[in-house]
């Protein structure tokens, strides 16, 4: 899971992930916070360096250039449901395989919040998660989960896990919340759950990395782990 409040940079986040995974890793990408001129724009100026303004500009006209570079995410199925559900979710998986021969190696839920679940509301994520989990072993598939934090969370640094929106924090493997500050150029990263590894449930320790939002761009910085631990995570 990778969580946050609004505007810390989360589906910027996933999209550098799902591109440094390149093609030995298949992907569905389930994007129903952005639909796909966004996703475009902003995949087109990770993969170039230009900024979204020239980039959504090339895709409103279908440049030829665009296209050329955009193969560099074929690797990446893209689904713009809405509100998706889990039997969506399913069916799209179904075609992937009956396409490729097999489930995608990973699947991306973008965002948690509009996936549309009978009895699902801000307070409980439970049940959710339990099909969300039966969906990733049935498929092998990893499933990487974008969600929301409280805004009640101290700003300025990544949320706590207590801050994770329902109760969406007990299943999964990994947990990451961020913090992300445009006009720093910096994203701030907390592990704050790892069941195979160091974890720090309250975010007061974190690492920071390059993140240029104008070109949707996120690099590796060195010597950028917090709260005087510098071994603690490194080479997360």
């Amino acid at each position: 899971m990778v969580a946050g409040p609004p505007g810390s940079m989360k589906t910027i986040m996933m999209l550098n992930v799902v591109n440094r995974m390149g093609p030995a890793v298949p992907t569905i990408y389930h994007s129903s916070d952005s639909d796909d001129f966004t996703m475009t724009s902003r995949s087109l100026a990770m993969v170039t360096g230009m900024p979204t303004t020239e980039a959504e500009l090339m895709v409103m006209a279908q440049k030829p250039e665009a296209y050329e570079a955009l193969k560099q995410l074929d690797h990446v199925a893209w689904s713009f449901a809405a509100s998706p559900t889990i039997e969506h979710m399913w069916f799209e998986a179904e075609a992937y395989r009956e396409i490729n021969g097999a489930y995608p190696h990973h699947t991306v839920i973008d965002i948690l919040l509009k996936v549309d679940y009978e009895g699902i509301s801000e307070h409980n994520y439970l049940n959710l998660m339990n099909e969300l989990d039966d969906m990733a072993r049935e498929q092998e598939t990893a499933v990487t989960i974008v969600h929301h934090t409280s805004e009640s969370a101290k700003a300025g640094a990544p949320p706590p896990r207590g801050a994770i929106i329902g109760k969406g924090s007990q299943l999964p493997t990994l947990i990451c919340t961020l913090w992300g500050d445009s006009q720093a150029g910096t994203l701030d990263i907390a592990v704050v759950k790892n069941r195979f590894g160091p974890q720090d449930a309250t975010a007061e320790t974190f690492f920071t990395m390059r993140a240029d939002a104008r070109v949707c761009l996120i690099e590796q910085q060195e010597h950028a782990v917090h709260d005087g631990t510098p071994s603690l995570f490194q080479g997360a």
